[in-house]
């Protein structure tokens, strides 16, 4: 099993602590930006989620192509652990949304060397590729699962400030356990890619429409991500327990499942769990934008959904990409899934702003984004086929979403 590997373990070990320590400041990020820096403008709010992934959509292709050309993964892992720390220790001393804009910039130029580099050193020299970026995902849930309940339970004890300190300790455990466990894999012994550039490898079959997918469905996703806090607590009369208990829950059933997402990836290609992810997102978003409830909108956010398509969209990377050039195409996708990150909160703003005057609603546009993604997944399907197997099956006939979801989950 892919897990008891220890160089692989190792590894999985790292990014769960990190993940722990995203989640405890990420859910709340815009909440503390609006009541703690009392920032009021939807605009402001969605300025301070989006120029993160702004910053890390230009810097992470940097960062791939250094890693290929230095034939090293782990020394960027650790950049990548330090400037998550830095970040979250000064953004505890932040008092106003220029200072923590400025906190921002700085701590994504470095933190975002570390998720691309952690991916392409599990698939490098590995058949089972599906299956490490699956339970890849499932250590990064377990910590997502452990930071966001944790946060959601102590935000009204504690306070946010406080809790940016846990993050920093735990960014900090997660480079020590870097640098002391974690052994570099060679890929020296491989095709000659090395000296193709990012636009090069975006030229590759089917590459670029991976790469619009992710960042449509990621544009939509993060478009009422951003502002989920005040949706279920200013809007929806939840609590902040509630927005703990939520992103928890999907985190918690994402360590579950994921690994056994992986194998299936192996085995039907990542482009059926792909489509099946972009389907069940379409379809989540219209129904998270009718829900009244906040306790029905914390499960309905609950969902396992991100699972799919983070497995899928990573393991197909990896099987369009030569390993000396992995950082590259892993930063590629990690770059989209950045765009969508800012991109998604600027467009969020802008409707809650100027047409909505309100947050819930939003979630139409993400599904609008996710059945682009959809569509653009599809066409991928028709003329690349499943992928299963690493074999280019091309001439599968095309068939309908729901039809594609009980061939994947269907036994052999």
């Amino acid at each position: 099993m892919a897990f008891l590997n220890r160089s692989i373990a190792s590894v999985y070990f790292a990014y769960a602590l990190q993940a722990t320590a995203q989640a405890i400041s990420w859910q709340f990020a815009v909440f503390f930006v609006k009541h703690d820096l009392n920032a009021t403008s939807f605009l402001e709010l969605s300025l301070a989620y989006a120029l993160p992934p702004f910053v890390i959509m230009l810097m992470a292709p940097i960062w791939g192509s250094l890693s290929d050309r230095w034939k090293k993964r782990k020394l960027f892992m650790i950049i990548g652990f330090i400037g998550y720390a830095i970040t979250f220790i000064f953004y505890a001393f932040v008092f106003n949304i220029i200072q923590y804009l400025i906190v921002a910039i700085i701590g994504a130029i470095f933190s975002s060397a570390a998720l691309p580099m952690g991916q392409a050193h599990l698939t490098t020299d590995a058949e089972n590729k599906g299956e490490r970026l699956g339970y890849f995902v499932a250590a990064q849930s377990g910590g997502w699962f452990i930071g966001a309940l944790s946060s959601g339970i102590l935000y009204d004890i504690v306070g946010m400030r406080v809790l940016f300190i846990f993050a920093a300790v735990l960014s900090l455990s997660a480079t020590a356990s870097s640098a002391i466990l974690i052994k570099d894999i060679p890929f020296n012994k491989v095709v000659n890619s090395g000296k193709q550039r990012i636009t090069d490898i975006l030229k590759k079959p089917g590459m670029s429409r991976l790469t619009v997918a992710v960042a449509f469905s990621q544009i939509g996703m993060n478009s009422i991500a951003a502002f989920l806090a005040i949706m279920i607590v200013d809007e929806l009369g939840g609590s902040t327990a509630f927005v703990g208990l939520s992103n928890s829950g999907a985190t918690l059933i994402a360590v579950i499942i994921t690994g056994y997402i992986g194998k299936i990836v192996d085995r039907r290609g990542p482009i059926k769990v792909l489509i099946l992810a972009y389907f069940s997102y379409t379809v989540f978003a219209c129904m998270f934008g009718l829900v009244q409830d906040p306790i029905i909108a914390a499960i309905l956010w609950a969902l396992p959904i991100y699972p799919l398509s983070a497995t899928a969209t990573s393991a197909l990377a990896a099987l369009m990409s030569g390993e000396d050039e992995r950082g590259r195409a892993m930063s590629l996708v990690y770059g989209a899934q950045s765009a969508g990150g800012w991109i998604g909160p600027i467009v969020g703003g802008l409707f809650a702003e100027y047409v909505f005057l309100t947050v819930q609603p939003i979630s139409f546009i993400n599904a609008a984004f996710n059945f682009v993604a959809l569509l653009l997944a599809i066409s991928l399907y028709r003329t690349m086929g499943s992928l299963n197997g690493q074999k280019n099956e091309v001439h599968e006939p095309i068939r309908s979403p729901s039809e594609i979801s009980d061939d994947v989950f269907q036994d052999e």
